[in-house]
């Protein structure tokens, strides 16, 4: 059961929490409403009731909740480049040209080769290697390793910008003989764009690269694939019943920060697709107005397709986020539950509640919330639980070097 207030008479409201969850649930409200307590007080109502629930904070302020796992990403833990698909990795290069593309493809091959078949560091030189020993080694790949050093992609794509010669000396044996300067230097600036991107420390740390920068203490902690951790922990019977994942290091990052939650989101619906585990999980998105996609690309996002699909899988979402206007139509239309807490707009109010609720949303103390449950008629005023858990989101306070306070001078 999850346990609200009742504020109209002040008696506990308990609430089934397959009403509550099995249609998903949306917390808006804003600023300094009370959204993050209420998703902290659910959470350890959670955990109350041994059900799983996995939390990706945006912000940080979770990591006091009891009883819980805690993985910061970028610090001790890491998204994998290189077992990310090909899609994604172009993603985050930012690759748009078809042909980049292409040679993303055979850079990733041309690297796990190197790695795995010839046991060697660094790129893969393709100049002036015969067609037919290149495909004995590609044929020998699907018997080895598919490990390879991501870090490396730039370079690599360099290295299959490569063609025959222009004369008669051509020899159409092999993969190439001279490099294409032509078309490097076309694609130039999107080849800089992805070196740079994979050498910057932050990348590295993110994407689980080898960096070479000077080790400090939060360097040489380990770091777990989080695409591991999130399969280990969507089945896992335990009384940590609890995941946390911080990806508030990347917040400043909208672009990045969107392709790893969309990726987190999407490894998660895959994992729960492909188990024979139907164990509940409550998935807790906080703040997730930070990672709205772009509208042209909802329907093919990750939380879209959490919300869409999840249930058959035992994943349900609880979402908070500060405008429900915030949101794509069709985002916001996959919820059945909605707590709203305070919210001044009444286009806000009227898209996710009925306009007799333009009233009281205005008007309501931090903490208070009008509770609208799948099929019921009407909303509920409620206030919630506070949550045992003691975290900080008051907004810095002005310190006065006097106790005056400002004048304003009447006309």
């Amino acid at each position: 059961m999850a346990q609200f207030i009742q504020t109209k008479h002040g008696k506990p409201v308990l609430v089934n929490l397959n009403q509550l969850l099995s249609h998903h649930l949306l917390i808006t409200g804003m600023t300094g409403s009370g959204k993050s307590s209420t998703l902290l007080s659910l959470a350890e109502q959670l955990q109350r009731e041994n059900h799983i629930g996995i939390i990706f904070d945006a912000t940080g302020e979770f990591n006091h909740l009891h009883d819980a796992i805690i993985y910061k990403l970028g610090v001790n833990a890491n998204l994998p480049l290189s077992q990310l698909s090909v899609d994604n990795i172009a993603r985050i290069l930012s690759f748009d040209a078809s042909t980049l593309y292409k040679k993303l493809v055979a850079a990733v091959q041309s690297l796990k080769i190197n790695q795995n078949i010839m046991h060697q560091s660094g790129t893969y030189i393709k100049i002036n290697q015969e067609l037919i020993t290149y495909n004995k080694r590609v044929q020998a790949l699907r018997y080895a390793g598919s490990d390879y050093d991501a870090s490396k992609l730039a370079d690599q794509i360099t290295e299959e910008f490569i063609q025959p010669l222009e004369n008669s000396t051509a020899n159409f044996n092999f993969l190439g003989q001279q490099y294409n300067h032509a078309e490097i230097q076309k694609y130039w600036d999107d080849i800089l764009h992805a070196k740079l991107l994979l050498s910057n420390r932050h990348t590295q740390k993110v994407f689980g690269l080898p960096h070479s920068f000077a080790n400090s203490n939060q360097d040489n902690e380990t770091q777990f694939d989080l695409i591991y951790v999130l399969k280990l922990f969507s089945g896992m019977k335990s009384r940590h019943r609890t995941l946390i994942i911080d990806i508030s290091d990347i917040q400043d990052d909208t672009k990045t920060s969107q392709l790893v939650m969309d990726i987190l989101l999407k490894q998660l619906l895959f994992i729960r697709a492909k188990s024979n585990l139907r164990l509940p999980v409550t998935v807790l998105l906080d703040e997730y107005h930070r990672y709205v996609p772009k509208n042209a690309e909802v329907m093919d996002s990750g939380v879209f397709k959490l919300l869409r699909e999840g249930r058959k899988y035992g994943l349900y979402a609880v979402l908070s986020t500060q405008s429900p206007l915030d949101l794509p139509t069709q985002i916001r239309g996959q919820f059945g539950s909605v707590l709203a807490h305070r919210l001044q707009d009444s286009s806000e109010i009227d898209s996710i509640l009925a306009k007799q609720s333009r009233k009281k949303l205005p008007q309501l103390a931090n903490g208070d919330g009008l509770l609208k449950l799948y099929e019921s008629k009407k909303p509920k005023l409620v206030h919630v639980v506070a949550p045992e858990t003691q975290h900080d989101t008051d907004s810095p306070r002005f310190l006065m070097a006097s106790q005056d306070d400002f004048h304003f001078i009447n006309q």
